[in-house]
């Protein structure tokens, strides 16, 4: 077996890429729905403000493994890792060989790696955890739930207006005067809410990023749906945001709530979310939303089971530090 870099520029070998992704994703995860192929090689091709390494394990002159290292320019301390083997050759070592590979394609600058997995149980998570992440000297850095909402079966009740504050809901991206306040909102979202050991930082977007990223994801064929509240003086205090996929089979995603700490208790995170959930039941060709929070995010999870929302898998976050504390991002694309 050889271990090679991959070319972001070669149509077939990422087709190849994709299809192993999808497969090994599918065995892990019962039941999951990818994007689309061309919407998932869209990202690894993205100029976007990420630096995006492939590298693949090639048996027999076939493609049978492959693993991604992207890294943030503006936070180049972290890189984040995702490994996929094709199930018939798994427990091999060719997953391991394959992140050790691409951990050594990351840039000196990187101290830090980061890497989440799915799987339908906590017994299972931990499974992986000891056969595959430990030995590779990675640590549990939190745990989160993810839940799901049948949104055509959803009792959704308009929320009455939050006194002092005005609700907004925009598909396609926010207005123009908006972006800039979206985007520092958008940086807040991990950085406030529990996150374990993983010590995320603001990481504000511009105005022009915010609506390369909107313009990005209606590229994909997908439909951005964001709730925005604000108050008096018309500065943002909470907002949401919400992905429908192209295709009605995969599941909504919500990228992200928050509430301002200085505007919460007032009800502002339910006022947006639910406002979200309609405009998208509106919108069509949305059958499911899902969404994952840190366990330790009381104040979401108890939104979320407000709404409906009930858990359909475990999510871990694992890290190996090398150095110092990492800022650290997410990136753009969300949840896969």
């Amino acid at each position: 077996m050889d271990l090679r870099t991959l070319d972001l520029t070669d149509d077939h070998v990422l087709s190849q890429a994709y299809a192993i992704e999808s497969a090994a994703t599918r065995d892990a995860r019962p039941g999951w729905m990818p994007l689309g192929e061309a919407a998932r090689i869209a990202v690894w091709r993205a100029d976007n403000g990420w630096v995006v390494r492939l590298t693949g394990a090639v048996e027999d002159r076939q493609l049978i493994g492959v693993a991604s290292c992207l890294t943030a320019e503006d936070t180049p301390d972290t890189s984040w890792l995702s490994v996929s083997v094709l199930p018939a050759h798994q427990s091999r070592g060719v997953g391991s060989r394959l992140a050790r590979a691409v951990e050594a394609t990351s840039a000196q600058d990187v101290t830090r790696f980061v890497a989440s997995a799915y799987r339908a149980t906590s017994a299972e998570i931990e499974r992986l955890l000891h056969s595959f992440a430990a030995p590779l000297g990675y640590a549990v850095a939190t745990t989160e739930t993810v839940v799901e909402l049948d949104l055509s079966a959803a009792t959704l009740t308009p929320v009455a207006p939050v006194e002092g504050y005005t609700v907004s809901t925009h598909l396609g991206g926010v207005p123009e005067p908006l972006c800039a306040q979206v985007g520092v909102l958008k940086g807040l979202v991990d950085a406030e809410a529990p996150n374990g050991d993983l010590a995320w930082q603001p990481t504000p977007a511009s105005a022009q990023e915010y609506a390369d990223e909107v313009a990005f994801w209606g590229s994909q064929g997908r439909t951005v749906v964001e709730s925005l509240a604000v108050d008096t003086a018309g500065e943002g205090a909470a907002w949401t945001c919400l992905l429908v996929a192209a295709d009605s089979r995969r599941a909504a995603q919500i990228e992200g709530t928050l509430v301002l700490a200085e505007h919460r208790g007032r009800g502002l995170g339910l006022a947006v979310k639910t406002e979200a959930l309609l405009a998208a039941r509106a919108h069509g060709g949305v059958a499911r939303v899902r969404t994952s929070s840190d366990d330790q995010n009381v104040w979401m999870r108890a939104l979320n089971d407000r709404l409906g929302f009930v858990p359909v898998e475990s999510e871990v976050l694992l890290h190996k530090q090398t150095a110092r504390v990492s800022s650290g991002r997410t990136p753009v694309w969300g949840t896969p």
